[in-house]
């Protein structure tokens, strides 16, 4: 039986992004070890974390409390995480392992490489896009190279980040996958009616609704929605901010100052985000940078059309006038016009959104997961014969020596 350790520096990111990739390796009969920090960093709740834990350990996969922190700087050094890698590392014997961040592979790299594993990165995002500064670009860009040099294949999940790979990183293997996989049909049929949803939100049934779904930080730029929604105040415009995260405060007092608190609605995680998007009829994803944009895609296939910026992941899916709007992060008429035009248009809302239903299916899960089922079968083939080869080199040599 062939042992997989995947690296992450959060829990969240596992739950979140490699469900299908866990799923895939057990219906490979693969030992399967998750390695990251179940403790701190999570963008989940401690409850969800807790829950996650208990899939994990039902499905017989191993979790194994690594300390990394979670830190803007991928590139940083880990102290603690490099010691309970090493002592992991020492105790287990592994076939592959799989980083799912760039953080990771920089711990996992360089050990790897000395026990003789072979290492795969998936990235949902680069630090080094279009729009990054150059400063910063010309900082970042010769320690992707350093770092991603580990990997024996990279996986990207957009067009940015791989074009970006192949023009500048000396990796043998590089792939592209259309996001992390989205369950079909999931977002289609919600549990629970929109009227009950909107009483419970205390929406009125009648106005046009705004929804955002994740992280609450300052690179998803809710602000901006905010403002825009100021803008508009002739129009019965509600807004829900769904998600928790450490820019909240900061929220709660610009809505205080623009005087929105009877149009913004502030739930917090909820795990019924599929009833959530129905009650709604606007997907807004405001954000500065966005690897995958994957709330965007649910919201997608939930029949929602978009108001987003034109950044990094988020241009794989967002085309101007077809599946929404969309304008530069900072542009708050831009936001202005593109949560007008759907407003006071229902027939363009649901024409959209009929669109985004179908349009989604190119990111479903099937997709993405033909892709990785061969590129866990080639390394894990590869693996073995590194080792049939590293057992007849000791055979010859013990024979010499004899």
């Amino acid at each position: 039986m062939k042992r997989v350790l995947i690296l992450s520096d959060t829990t969240s990111i596992q739950d979140l992004n490699n469900r299908s990739n866990l799923n895939l390796l057990l219906e490979m009969d693969c030992d399967i070890h998750v390695g990251c920090n179940f403790i701190s960093g999570n963008t989940t709740s401690t409850e969800r974390v807790d829950s996650f834990v208990s899939e994990l350990k039902d499905a017989g996969i191993t979790c194994l409390q690594i300390r990394f922190v979670l830190s803007k700087n991928a590139f940083r050094k880990q102290n603690a995480a490099l010691e309970d890698l090493d002592k992991i590392l020492k105790r287990y014997d592994y076939d592959l392992i799989h980083c799912l961040t760039l953080s990771s592979l920089k711990c996992a790299g360089p050990m790897a490489k000395e026990y003789r594993i072979p290492v795969i990165c998936t990235s949902y995002g680069f630090p080094v896009y279009k729009g990054v500064p150059a400063f910063k670009r010309m900082r970042l860009l010769p320690e992707l190279k350093k770092v991603t040099r580990y990997a024996q294949a990279l996986i990207c999940c957009n067009c940015e980040d791989y074009e970006l790979a192949k023009k500048n990183f000396n990796v043998r293997c590089i792939f592209r996958i259309p996001g992390i996989g989205l369950d079909p049909y999931r977002f289609r049929a919600p549990t629970v009616s929109r009227i009950q949803m909107r009483e419970f939100m205390e929406i009125p049934q009648n106005a046009v609704t705004l929804i955002t779904v994740g992280a609450i930080n300052k690179n998803k730029n809710h602000a901006v929605i905010l403002k825009a929604l100021n803008r508009l105040r002739m129009l019965e415009i509600h807004y829900v901010i769904c998600g928790g995260g450490d820019s909240i405060d900061s929220l709660y007092k610009l809505v205080r100052k623009l005087k929105l608190e009877d149009r913004v609605h502030f739930t917090k995680h909820r795990d019924d985000i599929v009833n959530m998007l129905h009650a709604c009829d606007i997907f807004c994803m405001p954000s500065k940078d966005e690897g995958i944009g994957i709330a965007a895609l649910e919201a997608m296939e939930a029949g929602l059309p978009l108001v987003t910026s034109n950044v990094h992941g988020i241009k794989d899916f967002m085309e101007n006038g077809v599946t929404g709007f969309c304008c530069k992060p900072k542009d708050i008429s831009g936001f202005v016009a593109g949560i007008e035009a759907l407003t006071e248009d229902r027939r363009l809302r649901e024409q959209i959104g009929e669109h985004n239903r179908y349009a989604v299916e190119t990111f479903y899960r099937g997709n993405t997961e033909y892709v990785m089922k061969q590129i866990y079968k080639v390394q894990l083939a590869e693996s073995s014969k590194e080792d049939n080869d590293t057992k007849k080199k000791e055979a010859v040599a013990v024979g010499a020596n004899s």
